[in-house]
């Protein structure tokens, strides 16, 4: 009776290790699903915030853009004056008679020129997104001369310029370089 009692309480003390052990090793494969999770969580909250300061930046830009794009409506409006007095398109800034170029800065504007043919070119600084960034706005004359000059802006510089303005139109270098 003495051996079946010993191999009772060996076999019960075996049991009770393997249960030990097994819990043990689930304790183990929870903790590291757990880990799992919070390091997958962890890398959403962090690609979540990098978003979130792309965002930001974009926004900042596009508000520096719209608030330094507002100096292009007083020289449309000097050039649309040149060409429906004298029937041409002004030359420059002065024949439009504008300011040096360099006198229209902005938060990120540094210089507004009218070139040949009456467009009007604008380049930031790098805080608006792009260093030398070029918006350019090209006069048409609309079939209706009564209707006045119509403005088509195109920037090659900034892909995500209709955020800025809805009007305007983001062109790739090649496109413009063919004109």
């Amino acid at each position: 009776m003495r051996s079946a009692l010993i191999t009772f309480f060996a076999c019960f003390l075996g049991m009770l290790a393997a249960l030990l052990v097994y819990h043990q090793y689930r304790k183990h494969e929870e903790a590291q699903a757990e880990a799992a999770r919070d390091a997958a969580l962890q890398a959403r909250v962090e690609q979540g915030r990098k978003l979130a300061e792309k965002m930001i930046a974009e926004y900042a830009t596009a508000q520096v853009l719209r608030e330094d794009l507002v100096a292009a409506s007083m020289a449309k409006n000097a050039v649309s004056e040149m060409y429906f007095s004298r029937g041409r398109m002004p030359a420059g800034n002065a024949e439009a008679g504008l300011g040096e170029p360099p006198s229209y800065r902005g938060q990120s504007l540094t210089s507004l020129t009218v070139v040949d043919g009456g467009t009007i070119r604008m380049i930031f600084d790098g805080a608006s997104g792009v260093e030398g960034g070029i918006v350019e706005w090209v006069p048409h004359l609309g079939e209706i001369e009564s209707m006045g000059l119509q403005w088509q802006c195109l920037s090659a510089d900034y892909p995500r310029i209709a955020r800025a303005l809805p009007d305007c139109t983001y062109v790739a270098r090649q496109a413009v370089e063919a004109e």
